[in-house]
């Protein structure tokens, strides 16, 4: 072969390989930085002869740096690493560079080249070293000094999805805390106000109205603000049945309407309604329309006209929401179903909300497989919203069962019932003792986990109604205890509370809870539960 052969070889080679490392960021995705170091050393070692290649990178911030030694293709055992330990001191002092270093070392004289896997040596370095005279060659440096950087790369690229996470978790723990605390002081005020309403004969003057308005328009903030995190990490079940879109805009105008007529606005419906099904959530296509037509009366203004229309074709039904108010630019239509965003407000914010409304209408339509979008001629020509969800198939009519509605009114307890509530918020004790004791119940509370388990040794109640965020002991061990005690086998175990993550409801049911409630809880669905001799599952 002739040396220019040769050359054309080697050269092809060393393309070849250089490719091949440079194709390595393909298998980054989805791998941790422990992986991306990996890989890298054992790219490289196919492409240059090394005996050692030691790494030392912190992958993650505020822990252990991944500290791993390879000599000549196997990673070094931990009771290996002692014969290395002042040669690895000693290479730490090395200059960050191409230059070859001499070294000695457990192994022998070797050439030692330091590089770093980031742009500063606090980011990592990684020790390249071989005994040949001729290592590192300048195509050798080139292969080392691409791997190296590719890495670094992706190891980056792992942090940051590690701080993403990080930051969506820490997110979603600070809207289950906030939910609990919102929740908490609606709890009282919703019971206290069934209880004025009932004291009156279900009558309420203005007033009284204007507060039961607010506190379930905040309520409804609260459970929006939720959903979307449950949405977004997919943690909402949907309880399916074969539906008419007839019945849902009507439960959705229902919800809507205090919105409308605050406004005193004209909301005209139209459906044509062959019989044809969709296949859905009641409740949560319910609250999809419902956040559309309140989207609509918010930026309508008083005296504004909206409607509501539904049309079916072969195969899916159209709903859309036409309204004569604000419009919407050209600049936000992009960003329109995004979470938080809004179109410009004024100081006074006299539209509201929290720019979630339409990010939750996206995520529950598409959870349905149907599709949202949106049309306006520009800001003070209106808009419209179309909604369209396929059809239901004849398996998913055939596999429907509907599931019974229950009824709005309240219905008296059983009479001499024995009901323990334990909850540290004493207006919530209050008012939730106030209001069970006018429904026939004979109730004892309590106000911390010691006093409860005293007072239900002696009180012995047929059911127990626990807050789960107590002090000293949570509300899960508290119903442990409960029934750890013989004479409290057949208690009924009821959690009120805050927290209503799929995980709270989890741990409830692994507790023995036969209910879960979230406050502000639905006061006929409670009573309706304490009068029930049967056990049902695990609900919110």
């Amino acid at each position: 072969m002739s040396t220019n052969q040769f050359n054309e070889q080697s050269a092809e080679q060393a393309l070849r390989d250089l490719m091949g490392l440079l194709a390595l960021p393909a298998l980054w995705a989805g791998r941790d930085g422990k992986a991306i170091v990996q890989l890298m050393t054992q790219a490289i070692e196919r492409v240059v002869p090394l005996d050692i290649c030691h790494v030392d990178v912190p992958l993650l911030p505020e822990t252990t740096a991944l500290v791993q030694m390879r000599l000549r293709g196997r990673d070094l055992a931990i009771d290996e690493m002692s014969a290395w330990q002042q040669t690895i001191a000693e290479w730490h002092r090395l200059p960050i560079a191409t230059r070859v270093n001499f070294c000695d070392t457990p192994l022998g004289p070797v050439r030692v080249i330091r590089l770093s896997m980031g742009f500063s040596s606090g980011q990592g370095s990684v020790w390249f070293a071989a005994t040949t005279d001729a290592f590192p060659t300048l195509t050798q440096i080139a292969f080392l000094r691409a791997a190296t950087s590719l890495a670094a790369t992706g190891i980056q690229a792992a942090r940051a999805a590690h701080e993403r996470e990080e930051a969506n978790r820490s997110k979603d723990e600070f809207l289950a805390m906030l939910g609990h605390e919102l929740r908490n002081p609606l709890a009282p005020i919703t019971t206290a106000l069934g209880l004025i309403r009932r004291e009156r004969g279900n009558v309420a003057d203005k007033y009284h109205e204007i507060i039961e308005r607010q506190v379930a328009h905040l309520s409804r903030l609260v459970e929006d603000l939720l959903d979307v995190s449950r949405i977004t990490r997919g943690k909402i079940e949907l309880r399916r049945e074969s539906l008419r879109i007839g019945s849902v805009i009507t439960r959705a105008v229902e919800a809507a309407s205090p919105l409308v007529e605050q406004r005193n606005q004209r909301l005209s419906v139209g459906i044509s309604d062959d019989g044809a099904q969709i296949f859905g959530d009641l409740t949560r296509l319910t609250q999809a329309f419902s956040n559309l037509l309140n989207n609509a009366a918010k930026y309508t203004d008083i005296g504004g006209e909206i409607r509501i229309e539904a049309q079916t074709t072969a195969d899916h039904v159209t709903v859309s929401v036409r309204d004569d108010g604000a419009g919407i630019s050209a600049e936000l239509m992009p960003r329109l179903f995004r979470i938080f965003e809004q179109g410009r407000t004024t100081i006074d914010r006299s539209k509201g909300g929290l720019g979630i409304g339409l990010a939750l209408v996206r995520n529950l339509v598409e959870l349905h497989d149907g599709t949202v979008s949106a049309i306006s001629e520009g800001p003070g020509k209106g808009s419209t919203f179309t909604v369209t969800l396929p059809l239901a198939s004849r398996a998913e009519i055939a596999s429907s069962r509907s599931l019974p509605i229950p009824g709005p009114d309240l219905v008296s307890g059983q009479a001499g019932v024995r009901v323990l509530l334990v909850d540290d918020n004493l207006d919530g004790l209050f008012s939730m003792e106030a209001f069970l004791t006018e429904m026939g119940f004979d109730v004892a509370t309590a106000m911390d986990p010691v006093q409860a388990l005293d007072i239900a040794a002696h009180f012995a109640p047929a059911i127990a109604v626990l807050d789960i965020g107590l002090p000293g002991m949570d509300g899960y061990e508290l119903a442990v205890a409960l029934r750890e005690q013989p004479q409290h086998a057949g208690l009924r175990l009821f959690a009120l509370t805050g927290y209503g993550q799929a995980d709270d409801l989890k741990r409830s049911s692994a507790a023995g809870f036969e209910r879960h409630f979230v406050k502000p809880v639905a006061l006929p669905a409670l009573v309706n539960a304490l009068n029930d001799n049967w056990h049902q599952p695990i609900e919110s």
